[in-house]
């Protein structure tokens, strides 16, 4: 995709975004649905939306301390929209209908034969016989209360959100009347006077969507979800992609510190490496770039000095104070497979497909060549097809990782 919008249908614009640290998202105005995505994105009609759903969902990885809140409407919240409750009603709908609380009526026409009742009633005698002619009856009858009410204010609240999507923007027509505190208390009374559990369960996916809803109204014009570093989401999706290490993480982050005279020390701040994963006897440092390098091939689009210094820190770091001997570093860059300015290119290594490339590596003029040269001052680069690894990243990838391993070996030999 290159940095023009892509109109997809009279509903949806695709706009590329250039720097990762600009907002990434959906808003959605009066029907009209805007998807801001990375500038790597590959549009790919067959799978576009199922694609941008797991988009989507990605963004919910940047909800860590450590990372930014979730901008939601003029909302900026420690929270993210629901999507499986959002899915999970729309399909509880098409399946099932309207959902209403269901209460017994009596009466003495049809239906099911209530004898506890019925035998309450006076007989008639006759010739010794008792007889009864008046059958008390029982029939489920739908009530059209708050709780059915509250229920299409969520269908249609999921239906505007990610209804287009499955091509599914039915009509409900539906007002809200309450607020949305008194909405969450009657719906956690019928969960908690219910032993049901489809009615839990659906209860519960309702709770999820009213409680997560920005702003009072349930039902709005206007909805946006987004974040503005999107960076902090491939950091992740690569950390999940390449398996990296998750206990005792914190000992791999090298610390400064200030020393005033006659006071104690104190940390000035710390280094975090992205990922430290730990293969074929070595331990690989792998630093997540949202470069627009995998767009641009240019070579003015890859990391900058600090970033290399910065990695041969690590290295330095985990060879020294933790005593690891085969330390290897790693830039790992999102790109587009398919761009002919990377299918041209005869210097590039391809793997897997094209999934991952190699491109070169790295390095600092004051350590190359010298004495204390070592193996992890080389920063070897990849790329990684951002489509594939956003399919992916959800599961190790071990054929992947013991590429990418052997490659770093290879070269550094």
């Amino acid at each position: 995709m290159n940095s023009q919008t892509l109109t997809i249908n009279d509903s949806i614009i695709l706009h590329p975004v250039e720097k990762s640290n600009s907002f990434t998202g959906i808003k959605i105005c009066d029907g009209k649905i805007n998807v801001y995505v990375p500038q790597v994105f590959r549009y790919e009609k067959e799978t576009f939306y199922k694609d941008i759903l797991l988009f989507l969902k990605s963004l919910s990885l940047s909800k860590s301390p450590k990372n930014e809140k979730m901008t939601k409407g003029k909302e900026v919240k420690d929270s993210i929209w629901p999507f499986e409750s959002y899915l999970w009603i729309i399909k509880d709908y098409i399946e099932n209908g309207y959902y209403y609380n269901r209460e017994k009526v009596y009466s003495t026409n049809s239906g099911k034969i209530e004898w506890k009742k019925t035998l309450k009633n006076t007989p008639i005698y006759s010739n010794g016989n008792l007889i009864y002619d008046k059958f008390v009856t029982s029939k489920m009858s739908a009530t059209n209360d708050m709780i059915a009410q509250i229920y299409r204010l969520c269908l249609k609240q999921s239906i505007q959100k990610i209804g287009w999507l499955f091509s599914f923007n039915m009509y409900v027509d539906v007002q809200q009347i309450i607020s949305k505190k008194e909405m969450i208390y009657r719906v956690k009374q019928e969960l908690n006077n219910t032993f049901d559990d489809i009615k839990r369960l659906r209860f519960n996916h309702m709770l999820k969507i009213l409680t997560e809803t920005e702003g009072e109204n349930i039902i709005s014009k206007s909805y946006m979800y987004g974040i503005e570093n999107y960076y902090y989401v491939y950091e992740t999706m690569i950390d999940m992609f390449f398996d990296g290490i998750k206990q005792d993480k914190k000992n791999y982050n090298p610390n400064g510190y200030w020393k005033l005279d006659n006071q104690a020390a104190v940390v000035a701040s710390s280094l975090r490496p992205d990922t430290i994963i730990k293969r074929k006897d070595i331990t690989c440092i792998l630093d997540a770039k949202m470069y627009k390098y995998g767009v641009t091939h240019n070579v003015d689009d890859l990391p900058e000095t600090q970033s290399i210094q910065k990695q041969i820190t690590y290295g330095d770091y985990i060879m020294n104070a933790l005593g690891e001997e085969n330390v290897r570093n790693a830039f790992i860059i999102p790109y587009d497979k398919e761009l002919e300015k990377f299918q041209e290119d005869t210097n590039i290594t391809y793997y897997n497909n094209r999934v991952l490339a190699y491109i070169g590596y790295a390095y600092a003029d004051w350590r190359e060549g010298s004495n204390n040269s070592l193996a992890h001052d080389k920063i070897y680069t990849f790329l990684i097809d951002y489509n594939y690894l956003l399919r992916n990243y959800r599961k190790v990838d071990e054929e992947m990782i013991d590429t990418l391993c052997s490659t770093i070996l290879e070269r550094s030999k």
